[in-house]
Formats: structure tokens, C-alpha cells, sequence
């Protein structure tokens, strides 16, 4: 798996790209995901420092050893991270004194690969059943398996409707992490 930093700078030459080649079209997100990643960007938006990274984490009331966390680089990708952790004391902690930076940087790096789920949305606006011309995909790792949501099932040697089944399986999961974590922005 590539480190998220060299993804980070894929996403980064990738927009300096289509900047470069005059793209104005936004890829066609799915109608779930696009709402939702619009409303936590929003909610992040007021953090930091302009142009910065920003981070949120929360808890899984699905299983008190996972935790998902994600950061957002504003008007370029959100990235979340969903898996177990070994000590989740440690990320319960992070999540509780609002270290978000380090509780995305641990479950990043330190958790249970069994389960992992990790979701790349270019421009934070939504999982893309295919982008937009002259636009990167967005990528979804889910068990093991990642799939990159090009539109392009048979160069990936996959049937369309096992492509078509795993971005509604990555759609519903990333509707349901984002809202875990829009809902713990929302804590004062």
C-alpha cells in the first residue's frame, strides 16, 4: 500500500494537472456521499490555518475497539481511515482531548489491518462512480482490496457489476463513517 503521503503528493501533482489543462468540471458524486463530505468539510473549514490539513476523529459505536479519523485538505481530497486499534485507551484518549492529528496518524499507520477501511475522495465532494474528465479517481480500500473508481472495470480485469457492487459497498460505508464523524465535529 503507498504511504499517504506519497498519495497526498499524487493528489497534488494530479490537480496541478488539471489546473494546468483547464479543467472546470467536477466529477458526478454520489448523491449519499457528496451532501455529507460537503457538510464535514464545512464544519472543518473553520479550523486551522487557511490551506492547512485539518483532522477529526471519533469512536465506532459499532465496535468499541474501532475508531475512524480522516483529514481533509481543503478544496483537494478528504482521506478517512476506519480499522481496529490495538490499545484503543490510547485513540479513546486522542479522540477525547481532541488530538484528531494524531488519532488520524495512529489508526493511520498503527491499526489492525484485518478490516481496514480507507477512503480517498478527490475534492472532498463525494465518492465518483467515474471522475470527471481529466480528473483522478477516488479510492477505496476496503478488506484488503482497493479499488480506484476510474470507471475503467476491464482494464482492472473485474466484471462492471463487481465494480458497480464495490463503489455501493464504499458508498454506504463512507456515508456511514462520514457521519460518525460530522456528528462528532458537532461536539462542543
Amino acid at each position: 500500500m503507498i504511504q499517504w503521503g506519497t498519495r497526498v503528493a499524487m493528489a497534488l501533482l494530479g490537480s496541478g494537472l488539471m489546473v494546468a489543462a483547464g479543467a472546470t468540471a467536477q466529477p458526478a458524486a454520489g448523491g449519499g456521499t457528496a451532501a455529507i463530505a460537503r457538510e464535514l468539510s464545512a464544519a472543518l473549514a473553520s479550523q486551522g490555518a487557511p490551506g492547512a490539513p485539518r483532522f477529526i476523529a471519533a469512536e465506532d459505536p459499532k465496535d468499541p475497539t474501532r475508531f475512524v479519523a480522516a483529514m481533509l485538505l481543503p478544496d483537494l481530497q478528504l482521506m478517512v481511515v476506519s480499522a481496529a486499534y490495538k490499545a484503543p485507551v490510547l485513540l479513546r484518549e486522542r479522540v477525547l482531548t481532541r488530538k484528531y492529528q494524531e488519532a488520524y496518524q495512529d489508526l493511520h499507520a498503527a491499526s489492525v489491518p484485518e478490516g481496514k477501511v480507507v477512503i480517498e475522495d478527490l475534492l472532498a465532494n463525494g465518492l465518483a462512480v467515474k471522475p470527471a474528465r481529466n480528473q483522478a479517481p477516488d479510492v477505496a480500500t476496503i478488506g484488503g482490496r482497493t479499488v480506484s473508481f476510474d470507471g475503467q472495470w476491464r482494464k482492472a480485469r473485474i466484471p462492471e457489476a463487481e465494480y458497480t457492487a464495490a463503489f455501493a459497498s464504499a458508498e454506504q460505508e463512507y456515508t456511514r463513517l462520514l457521519g460518525l464523524l460530522v456528528a462528532q465535529a458537532k461536539v462542543k
